[in-house]
């Protein structure tokens, strides 16, 4: 069978050229001609808490020409894919050969410390926190009560409605 020495394409009997190259084709591939592809492994860089840290982090190594790999912790995939968001942690993995220039980029930035996870600073950072989460708190105890005044009317006439008909159905026969 013919072959394309350029793109490695198999041709049928009868065909003297190559479609897409444009050049004669040979009787057999030449192995030894390919090149060999050097496979990377990927090492450890990083966790991190959650997805939005982790995309950050893939952004800046991203556009340094650096591969990221997510992983997620335990049903981390699963909960990220249903419930947008993960309490299991991301861990982030780069390739062998880039580590270190990636340990370099963030270490620059102040991103991570030697393979620890973001935490928040302890004094205002968590007090904001606590303002907001109490705040937001508020607003849904609030939405809650009023679900409850709108849709409770309804269900207390359906209930009687429901008791009526019972009543007439096998109590007053």
């Amino acid at each position: 069978m013919p072959w394309c020495p350029n793109c490695h394409a198999e041709y049928r009997e009868g065909f003297k050229k190559c479609n897409d190259c444009e050049v004669e084709l040979v009787d057999e591939p030449n192995i030894e001609e390919e090149e060999s592809i050097e496979l990377d492994t990927e090492a450890f860089l990083t966790s991190v808490s959650d997805n939005i840290n982790a995309d950050m982090i893939e952004a800046k190594l991203n556009d340094n020409g650096i591969p990221v790999l997510k992983k997620y912790k335990e049903s981390g995939g699963y909960l990220n894919i249903y419930m947008g968001a993960t309490s299991y942690g991301v861990e982030l993995y780069v390739p062998s050969r880039l580590l270190e220039k990636a340990k370099e980029l963030l270490s620059t930035e102040g991103a991570i410390e030697e393979n620890e996870p973001f935490e928040l600073k302890e004094d205002t950072e968590d007090a904001e926190m606590k303002d907001t989460e109490r705040i937001y708190q508020k607003k849904r105890q609030f939405r809650a009560w009023i679900i409850l005044l709108v849709f409770t009317p309804g269900l207390i006439w359906m209930i009687y409605a429901l008791i009526m008909i019972l009543l007439e159905k096998f109590i007053l026969k």
